[in-house]
């Protein structure tokens, strides 16, 4: 029989949906995702850990919901997870975990920068602007002591990775303030190797179907 390894807690998810603007109502163990939209095209994305006592329920669930996604959050070295029925695999991503206190350090910004927190409607803005002009802008959520955060722009060139840490050290200063231990991002495999270099781990990946 396959090792059987335990899925990452879900704690973090309500806040990342935040980030994306869309809800998160608890389903058994699971959440089901929407914007809200009433777009058939933009169906309810179902969330579970795997394994988990509500995967099968969820997935069978989200199968006659026409437009419909499954997101399956597994361990970082979990084996090969089974293809829901009525569903196909379309995508994998990473979610990365990192310490507030490991990414709350002083950065030497450039000559003029300045750093900004926002407070928007389902989230806080992160902008780092340079002589007043926006170069790096990033989104951080915290719920329940879980911080979900992304990063939406950082420029290219030999300033990119001290902008990126200085909006984390933002990020994890304003989630530690609401008692949050742990920033959560999720990121695309191929990204993910980057941030492991500046102190984030791989927390769990994330399998995501779609109904056939």
């Amino acid at each position: 029989m396959p090792e059987q390894h335990e899925a990452p807690t879900l704690g973090w998810v309500p806040a990342w949906a935040d980030l994306q603007g869309r809800s998160a109502d608890p389903a058994g163990a699971g959440f089901i995702l929407d914007d809200g939209s009433g777009n058939p095209a933009e169906g309810p994305e179902y969330v579970a850990g795997w394994p988990g006592p509500d995967t099968e329920e969820l997935a069978g669930t989200a199968e006659g919901r026409p437009g419909a996604s499954l997101t399956l959050i597994v361990a970082p070295s979990a084996a090969e997870v089974p293809t829901p029925p009525g569903f196909s695999p379309v995508a994998e991503r990473i979610l990365l975990s990192a310490p507030t206190a490991q990414l709350n350090t002083g950065i030497d910004l450039p000559e003029n920068s300045q750093v900004a927190l926002a407070p928007m409607d389902t989230y806080d803005a992160v902008e780092i602007t340079v002589f007043d002009h926006p170069v790096a802008r990033g989104r951080i959520q915290v719920r329940d002591e879980a911080a979900a955060v992304a990063i939406l722009e950082v420029p290219e060139g030999p300033d990119k990775e001290v902008f990126a840490r200085a909006l984390f050290a933002a990020m994890a200063e304003e989630a530690f303030l609401h008692g949050a231990g742990d920033l959560h991002m999720v990121v695309e495999p191929d990204a993910a190797a980057g941030f492991q270099e500046s102190g984030w781990t791989t927390a769990g990946r994330l399998l995501g179907f779609a109904t056939k």
